[in-house]
């Protein structure tokens, strides 16, 4: 098999730089191996513009969110939804009401609420909350549509990735029955593990999530507090999430189930039912300074790294895909705050 790139992983990262590398007429094949755990697989795919206890916003948040839209919208697996963000204390609830203040938040914001059942009168919001403009991208419908189009169009290889078995020379890369120009990480926290990108800053985190049955009452809009849970309907929840910087494996535990269902159940103000009805992890591929990872290995210059998303990867993925093959295919620069030039390279 002859193409100009081979993907390793077919996560959020190497689904989108798969379309857009296609869409700019190059020929690509996909190496993954099923890896259910993968954080693409677990992720809720939520997108939040304020984020953290200091309820921060990414910068460049807008255009990403905009692009996003599109991008995801025209694949059919973004799904604009409100998020309310209950204040846990009366410090968060005045960086809510200074963010209100800020023009860069203020599109983003839709009200700050100002007591108790304000938005919804069973919710535990004391302090009030900020009800924001968010979305929902349907990571698993993307995955798999996308996988099946690989499939047939005879461009996915289901196997497991050895960096070990590449065969890199001047003229090209050898994959088992790959012959390629260039080959593209984007296999989430594994290349942190092992491969040629090891020496980057990584910081990877386990993550947790549960699928519940609930009878708690149906809101509108995301919950988010310590955490969040999504109303998907009929009953129907996801919620989650932690944050696990060691043990990093994809083994779910029960000392976060019990505490993703007591947080969940703390949302309301009367008692609500619980039933789990699935218990995923997954270790997202986060850096160091929570920015991407994107470029050419130093040495190598047929290797090439799309990664390091994180936690707000369906932000980043849209624009980045593009960016990547962008650079990839026409040689345009990346922008220097997710180039991986920003890291001193080391053997």
């Amino acid at each position: 098999m002859q193409v100009d790139f081979l993907i390793v992983g077919q996560g959020l990262a190497g689904s989108l730089l798969a379309r857009s590398l296609r869409a700019r007429g190059r020929r690509v094949a996909v190496v993954d191996d099923r890896w259910k755990s993968a954080a693409s697989q677990v992720a809720a795919g939520l997108m939040t513009p304020l984020t953290g206890r200091r309820f921060t916003m990414t910068p460049d948040y807008p255009g990403l969110f905009k692009r996003a839209g599109e991008v995801l919208g025209a694949l059919g697996v973004f799904h604009p939804v409100d998020v309310y963000r209950l204040f846990v204390d009366a410090e968060q609830r005045e960086r809510g009401l200074a963010r209100a203040a800020d023009p860069t938040c203020q599109p983003f914001i839709r009200r700050i609420s100002e007591r108790r059942g304000e938005l919804q009168p069973e919710l535990t919001d004391e302090q009030g909350g900020a009800l924001m403009k968010g979305a929902w991208v349907d990571l698993p419908k993307l995955l798999a549509e996308t996988r099946a189009w690989l499939e047939a169009d005879g461009s996915l290889i289901e196997a497991a990735f050895d960096p070990a078995e590449l065969e890199i020379t001047p003229d090209g890369v050898s994959w088992r029955q790959v012959e390629t120009q260039g080959v593209v990480y984007c296999d989430g926290y594994k290349s942190a593990q092992r491969g040629p990108f090891t020496y980057l800053p990584w910081q990877p985190a386990k993550g947790e999530a549960l699928d519940l049955a609930s009878d708690a009452p149906q809101s509108p809009f995301i919950l988010n507090r310590e955490g969040w849970a999504l109303p998907l309907g009929q009953g129907r929840w996801r919620a989650g999430t932690n944050w696990e910087w060691a043990g990093l494996d994809e083994v779910p535990t029960a000392a976060q189930r019990d505490k993703f269902i007591e947080r969940f159940q703390g949302y309301f103000q009367h008692p609500v039912t619980v039933e789990v009805a699935g218990h995923l992890a997954g270790v997202r591929p986060c850096t160091a300074d929570n920015r991407p990872f994107l470029g050419t290995h130093p040495a190598q210059p047929r290797v090439h790294l799309f990664n390091g998303l994180g936690p707000r990867g369906t932000v980043w993925a849209p624009t980045l895909a593009e960016a990547m093959a962008d650079y990839l295919v026409d040689g345009k620069p990346i922008p220097e705050e997710v180039n991986i030039k920003r890291v001193g390279f080391r053997e």
